[in-house]
């Protein structure tokens, strides 16, 4: 009988180490699960942050192609207008050196009629 009992405080002294031993376990367990837990939301943030980024990236390139395409159109219509105001001012020149023919034109007129005027008067 008292090796019974021996048997059972033994048997009784493994199963509170092994309490014990489980309980520590259990610890470890609950402290590596929180850390994981931990990581996961970090994780989940960077990825949700870089998908975000990402969308602002886009959205930035798509906002570049519509600039770069403004700008070429806005080149091809300033080349445009270049040419234009390149022929508006050919045809000053000539338009000036029109005017300045007639005003030349009109100065030798207006002697003839001085001179015609004069000779008339003296006749």
């Amino acid at each position: 009988m008292r090796e019974r009992i021996e048997e059972l405080v033994e048997e009784t002294m493994r199963q509170r180490e092994k309490a014990v031993e489980n309980e520590e376990e259990l610890c470890r367990v609950k402290r590596e699960f929180e850390s994981l837990k931990s990581y996961v939301s970090t994780f989940t943030n960077v990825r949700e942050t870089l998908l975000s980024s990402e969308r602002q990236f886009k959205t930035i390139e798509e906002l570049f192609e519509r600039l770069v395409t403004k700008t070429t159109q806005l080149e091809g219509e300033k080349a445009q207008k270049e040419v234009e105001v390149q022929k508006l001012m050919e045809e000053n020149v000539k338009l000036a050196a029109l005017l300045d023919k007639k005003e030349a034109q009109l100065l030798a007129l207006n002697e003839q009629c001085k001179v015609m005027a004069l000779s008339g008067s003296n006749i």
